[in-house]
């Protein structure tokens, strides 16, 4: 229930954004500065590194947004900013606080990069009050109002979704 009132409340507060025909060729090679919203499962969370990995290699600042289970993986010396919240940074509708989304606002972004397999509400959230140029998320219903490229995974390609994305994020540079 506290999904689908989410659900809903995201689809009726997002604008829409008008449709505007874009090249996406090379869209991201003046792109400087990352924040990515890191998948809140440890696994995942693991196999999502290899797409940072990539952006670390462009030498671009990558800011990892990641909630505290996830975020002891990481070195203490990271080569990321790192932005990191709690349970208790969530209302209890499962959407970040007021407090997160404004600590979050105080840099500005190129691109923001989405990296949860599934929909989640939070992240959700997040994407569409953060400004950046270019907003890169996996494919779902709802998902066209706020990311401007999506990728979508097929139905086999659960174990292989980050290497999909990863090409996918390759092929916009």
């Amino acid at each position: 229930m506290k999904k689908l009132f989410s659900n809903m409340y995201l689809s009726l507060t997002t604008k829409r954004k008008k449709n505007i025909v874009q090249k996406f060729n090379g869209v991201l090679a003046n792109a400087k500065n990352f924040i990515v919203l890191m998948p809140e499962n440890e696994h995942d969370f693991l196999d999502a590194l290899e797409v940072t990995g990539f952006l670390l290699s462009k030498k671009i600042h990558v800011t990892l947004v990641a909630n505290n289970l996830a975020m002891h993986v990481l070195k203490d010396k990271s080569p990321y900013r790192l932005e990191e919240y709690f349970p208790t940074d969530k209302n209890k509708f499962g959407f970040p606080k007021r407090k997160l989304v404004n600590r979050l606002k105080i840099y500005s972004y190129d691109a923001l990069l989405a990296l949860e397999k599934e929909v989640s509400p939070f992240q959700n959230y997040l994407a569409d009050k953060i400004q950046t140029e270019i907003k890169i998320g996996t494919a779902s219903p709802g998902n066209d109002k706020i990311y401007s490229v999506q990728i979508a995974n097929g139905e086999n390609a659960e174990n292989d979704s980050y290497k999909i994305f990863l090409n996918c994020l390759q092929l916009l540079y």
